[in-house]
């Protein structure tokens, strides 16, 4: 990863899509901010997941 500072990357992707949420552990809350930028392949990425789930129900009904 290149040497950018987090205000740098803050600008850079302020018109990106973004997710917050808050979390508690051993009662402490975090606040994670997700910055959703580059490409993904849906169609690859829905085929992945299938193909994967496929095997795992095929080798554990084998294995049953």
């Amino acid at each position: 990863m290149n040497n950018m500072t987090l205000k740098e990357l803050n600008e850079k992707y302020k018109d990106a899509p973004k997710r917050t949420a808050e979390y508690e552990i051993d009662g402490k809350k975090y606040v994670v901010t997700s910055h959703f930028v580059g490409n993904k392949n849906l169609d690859k990425v829905l085929y992945d997941i299938a193909f994967r789930r496929a095997c795992e129900e095929t080798l554990k009904e084998m294995s049953a």
